[in-house]
């Protein structure tokens, strides 16, 4: 009977350990070296991802892909030259941003810099080179994006600003104030994986002005007030998943993006996921007398047409439409039942909605 109590008393244990909230510190943060990949997802669907609390499950497993970058960590020192002066001792590394075109002003070298230390991370200032000059921006207090350690329940703020004089030119000032709440732990599902997490939102107001001297009246100010969720996990570097909404001064939410730590994805410019190469695709015999055999290999399940048509683009016949399983498929058609006629014919294969083409020689 002691026996059963003692493995009793261990199992609720193991379980409350296993399920109790994690804390994230300095050591769960980027480093130089770090990359990576980044999938950004056009909507939620109907997951309402301002709900939170202990021991809270959210579910995100349904998010789609629409584009993919890698995020890429280096050393100060890898940054331009140029750069050293603002950021070398007041920064451990950076976060390579692309290059920005606007026409008549082009952004490259684009650099966010980062501090990382025991008790914070944060953001010190980004730089770039606009239209071949550098323009380094350094905050006066460095923007506090966390906190360590982070707790349940944890609430911080931080007020930072940065000028940038332009001689004969103008300058450009920004204020930002933002307010970080751990306001849930629990369990993140994403299409990458299932994790342990902690919640953070934050609430940031933002202002810039701009004035040029050439010009006698300032700019509007450009207010923005920006609302993040992050779910963050233990030796990830950057959130597993992070939902950003900006407005602009009063107006409600304007803009929102969420994006995901996410496996290698190969996708198309339309967002669509590949699931297919093309050298894995093949046709024989070719040219064929009797019957012909398709073989195609799928990193996943994938919704299948295969259809054939003439040399001028009519359809003459559908061979298959319905699901195909992961890995490699075979088939092989009889020319006679299919009623293919002699001539040089196209073989449309569609999965999940990118198509593919292989010319077939029937003889």
């Amino acid at each position: 009977m002691k026996k059963r109590y003692l493995l009793l008393c261990f199992i609720l244990v193991t379980n409350n350990l296993l399920f109790s909230q994690i804390i994230i510190n300095n050591a769960d943060m980027p480093a130089s070296g770090d990359k990576i990949n980044v999938s950004t997802a056009l909507t939620a669907g109907n997951i309402d991802y301002t709900l939170t609390g202990t021991d809270y499950t959210w579910d995100f497993s349904s998010l789609v892909p629409l584009s993919q970058t890698v995020d890429t960590f280096v050393t100060v020192l890898s940054t331009p030259i140029y750069y050293y002066p603002t950021f070398l001792l007041s920064a451990n590394h950076a976060l390579k941003q692309p290059n920005i075109n606007l026409g008549l002003l082009q952004m490259s070298n684009v650099y966010n810099f980062y501090n990382a230390t025991n008790s914070a991370y944060s953001l010190v200032g980004y730089a770039a080179q606009i239209s071949g000059i550098p323009v380094p921006l350094k905050y006066n207090t460095a923007d506090r994006i966390f906190k360590f350690p982070l707790n349940y329940g944890n609430i911080d703020s931080t007020t930072s600003s940065a000028t940038l004089n332009i001689p004969s030119l103008g300058y450009f000032n920004e204020v930002k104030k933002r307010k970080n709440t751990v306001d849930g732990w629990g369990t993140l599902k994403t299409p990458y994986g299932s994790f342990p997490v902690m919640r953070i939102k934050s609430v940031i107001y933002q202002k810039d002005t701009l004035h040029l001297d050439t010009i006698p009246l300032p700019f509007p100010a450009i207010e923005r007030n920006i609302t993040e969720y992050k779910w963050v996990g233990k030796n990830f570097g950057i959130p597993l998943l992070e939902i950003v909404e900006t407005s602009f001064g009063i107006l409600p939410a304007f803009t929102t993006t969420i994006t995901y730590i996410d496996s290698v994805r190969n996708l198309n410019p339309f967002g669509i996921e590949k699931v297919i190469n093309n050298e894995n695709i093949s046709i024989y015999p070719n040219p064929a007398n009797t019957d012909f055999t398709i073989t195609y290999n799928l990193s996943k399940a994938a919704e299948t047409d295969i259809r054939i048509c003439d040399i001028t683009g009519n359809e003459i016949k559908i061979l298959e439409q319905g699901n195909s399983n992961r890995g490699l498929n075979q088939k092989t058609y009889s020319i006679a039942n299919e009623k293919i006629r002699k001539g040089i014919y196209f073989v449309k294969m569609k999965f999940n909605q990118i198509t593919y083409t292989r010319k077939l020689v029937v003889s």
